[in-house]
């Protein structure tokens, strides 16, 4: 039974967990929250995709004078201008055709929040893409208000693109998410395949979320200026930035036009933007190798992994690798990610009903951490197999 308070007004009051349940959307009530365990103790930590090493102490140091030239008590730059410069002179692109976000997950909830009218005879805009992927796509659509339409993944992760344009015509989406590479397959989806569905959809955004494009080296940048309706979203944040979230987005000016409207002022703080300038000024190269170096770590990891017993590794094009321990439903993995936590090593854990079970996701990481990760990846799997 709810007790019901009367305040002074004579009002009846009700408590936060009521007043939260009557205000949410249906839609929200059931959906998790975004959580990422954080066992105890841990040494090596490969669950979140990130570089493995910060700035040289000597870089490091130069960027701290440089933060220490920021004025705190002034408001950033609204309009990002030295920092959409140095990204547009690092891809390629005119500066008046980006937008920055605080991270790719800004920019993917500006996108699905901004063009979210729903189509005539259609009681909500619905929002495609396929699954599994990265969670924020379905998590911006439900925020919204608009419709998730997932389009499941072959057995193998590889996308069926005719399945995808019997989606794409049932449903009639504002907006379809490609995740090239995919997160957290690892699975590169062909940009021919995608810049033809936006040929054949011209009344659909069709975007390509490019956050791992420093590992696969295959984005659609250039494609951009034929299609008027491809967007294309990259991030400093796979490449070694991850603490300063900056994400940007090329499109048509119109798009862009559209998105200033919903924008929030100052999405980036004034020591994210002076720090992201000075590293793409001056440590541009050292991160290109950085990456190249994980790439090179990838199929080393990969082949070792593809001959252990038990294990499947799924082909990667990003900064990790999907892997697939004894058979799905038969908690295989979940044995082997607790007795790797009891090692201090962490990787992500899928292990649920669905497509992923039986699976886990490890970074990329150094030459020792993968070392590290292999060696206690091989003990607990001897463990959990033997028990």
């Amino acid at each position: 039974m709810t007790t019901r308070v009367i305040d002074e007004t004579g009002a009846a009051a009700i408590g936060a967990s009521d007043l939260a349940r009557a205000l949410v959307r249906d839609e929200l009530r059931s959906a998790p929250p975004y959580a990422v365990p954080h066992p105890h103790g841990i040494e090596i930590k490969l669950d979140a995709n990130e570089l493995p090493a910060s700035l040289p102490p000597e870089l490091a140091g130069e960027l701290a004078r440089e933060l220490a030239s920021v004025e705190l008590n002034r408001y950033p730059d609204p309009d990002q201008h030295e920092l959409r410069a140095e990204i547009a002179a690092l891809i390629g692109v005119d500066p008046d055709s980006l937008v920055c976000g605080n991270g790719s997950d800004d920019l993917i909830q500006l996108l699905v929040s901004c063009f979210a009218c729903p189509r005539p005879g259609r009681a909500r805009a619905a929002v495609a893409y396929p699954v599994p992927t990265f969670a924020v796509f379905r998590g911006a659509a439900l925020v919204a208000g608009c419709e998730p339409v997932e389009i499941p993944l072959e057995e193998d992760f590889t996308l069926d693109f005719d399945r995808v344009e019997r989606a794409l015509a049932e449903s009639r989406p504002n907006l379809v998410f490609f995740a090239r590479p995919n997160n957290p397959t690892g699975t590169l989806w062909p940009a021919r395949e995608v810049a033809a569905l936006a040929r054949a959809h011209p009344d659909t955004l069709i975007v390509s979320d490019e956050a791992y494009t420093a590992f696969a080296g295959d984005g659609m940048i250039e494609m951009a200026a034929e299609l008027p309706n491809l967007v294309v979203m990259q991030t400093l944040s796979k490449s070694g930035l991850a603490a300063l979230r900056i994400g940007y987005l090329h499109a048509a000016p119109a798009i862009l036009a559209e998105l200033a409207k919903v924008r929030m002022p100052y999405n980036i703080g004034a020591l994210n933007q002076r720090a992201a300038v000075w590293v793409l000024r001056h440590c541009r190269e050292l991160l290109a190798d950085r990456c190249a170096g994980v790439v090179r770590e990838r199929e080393r990891v990969a082949a070792a992994l593809g001959g252990m017993a038990g294990v499947r590794v799924f082909p990667s094009q990003a900064n990790l690798l999907l892997i697939r321990v004894g058979q799905p439903g038969d908690r295989s993995a979940t044995r082997v990610w607790e007795r790797m936590c009891e090692r201090r090593v962490l990787v992500r854990l899928f292990d649920r009903p669905g497509p992923l079970s039986g699976c886990m996701r490890v970074t990329i990481g150094s030459e020792a951490e993968n070392d590290r990760f292999l060696a206690a990846f091989g003990d607990a799997l001897g463990d959990a197999l033997a028990g």
